[in-house]
């Protein structure tokens, strides 16, 4: 079982009443005790359990009784891309809630986004009658999750070096964790799964976030690659012979962000006489059977599988799944299907699942859930 998986485990049944105690968590899990007591370990440090001054008698050495911190059994869940964001609140009880739509630009900075987020984030508050003890934030460009910076985003200005849990401790005073979109999309989708009867799980999977921009990420039994600096699965600018030319926001030319994204579909329909203002009409577009749309967003699919093509020939993984807005349109996902099965060898496609994403619209939120808000530390803060 992944860490981040544990650590949930422990949790949920600290928070519910189940087990209070290292020796109850072992007898209710059939976890290794070492494999227990690192987890307790890791959610003392992040500051959402504690361990009381009362001790509970287990038949040998009395154990300290494991409580949840004060506040620190809501989560505010909030994914953030360029001209919208979803808000929703979790605790390990009642799993993630009902996720509100906002509408925010991201190229205002964090202190303008931070505000809207948390205004919502207190009318949720009011209308669940919970106290949310933390923030987990997922967004659109690279990042340093364990030091809580944004790394050079090509779409972020203003968030370069940004540490968010400082941020939002100096917004509203709680704590916050980051994650890249994609990663958090790839967790997520994994522990959805899971969650689903009939559904065989995917932990070791290539996820891809087909929306206004294209992310990537990679799943090994449960764990996202990082990557040195958190960099690993930026695959939208990766160079592709298709995007000869076109110049991309990361100041190259020729990445596959320019041809496979919603964005750069909607500026070539534009160039031939059919402007969508924005990604939900064109999605729009697409359901209505406008046949230009249809073809302009299989294209893009078809491009983006025989990009992605190579990564499941070196990896070899259990599936692919695509997520992000383009993945509700059956034309998107049909190409990417198409291309990996022409441009894969018939052993490594054999048993690949290649599905639109189970979680859809929700997937990075349930990939947030796994994770734990940091506290200010001086480590944050260098």
């Amino acid at each position: 079982m992944a860490a981040h998986d544990v650590d949930q485990t422990v949790l949920t049944l600290i928070v519910s009443g189940q087990a209070d105690t290292r020796p109850a968590i072992v007898k209710q899990t059939g976890l290794a005790p070492s494999t227990v007591s690192a987890a307790v370990s890791r959610l003392v440090e992040s500051g959402v359990i504690e361990e009381s001054d009362q001790s509970v008698s287990t038949g040998g050495r009395r154990a300290r009784r494991l409580v949840a911190a004060d506040g620190a059994g809501a989560l505010a869940l909030v994914e953030l891309g360029a001209h919208h964001g979803l808000v929703a609140l979790t605790d390990p009880a009642r799993g993630v809630g009902e996720a509100t739509s906002l509408l925010v630009d991201i190229a205002r900075g964090p202190e303008a986004v931070l505000d809207v987020v948390m205004e919502e984030v207190s009318r949720q508050e009011k209308a669940a009658g919970v106290r949310v003890g933390g923030l987990a934030i997922a967004v659109p460009g690279p990042v340093d999750a364990e030091h809580t910076r944004v790394i050079r985003p090509a779409r972020m200005p203003g968030w370069d070096g940004i540490n968010v849990a400082e941020a939002v401790s100096r917004q509203c005073g709680l704590a916050a964790t980051i994650e890249n979109d994609a990663r958090a999309g790839a967790i997520g989708e994994s522990v959805y799964r899971r969650r689903l009867s009939g559904v065989s799980p995917i932990d070791t999977l290539i996820y891809i976030k087909a929306g206004s921009a294209i992310g990537g990420a990679y799943l090994m039994e449960g764990v996202p690659l990082v990557g040195r600096g958190g960099l690993a699965g930026d695959i939208s600018h990766i160079p592709v012979d298709a995007a000869a030319g076109r110049p991309c926001k990361c100041g190259n030319v020729g990445c596959l962000e320019t041809i496979a994204s919603a964005d750069s579909i909607r500026s070539d329909l534009a160039a031939v006489g059919l402007a969508y203002e924005n990604n939900a009409q064109l999605l729009e577009a697409a359901r209505d059977g406008i046949p230009e749309v249809a073809t302009a967003i299989r294209q893009a699919g078809t491009l983006l599988g025989h990009s992605v093509a190579h990564l499941v020939s070196f990896l070899a993984p259990q599936g692919v799944i695509v997520g992000g807005a383009l993945s509700a349109v059956d034309a998107f996902s049909a190409g990417v299907r198409a291309a990996l099965h022409q441009s894969c060898l018939p052993s490594i496609m054999e048993h690949l699942v290649i599905e639109s994403s189970r979680s859809g619209r929700d997937a990075a939120l349930w990939g947030l859930s796994t994770l734990t808000p940091h506290k200010i530390s001086k480590e944050n803060r260098s």
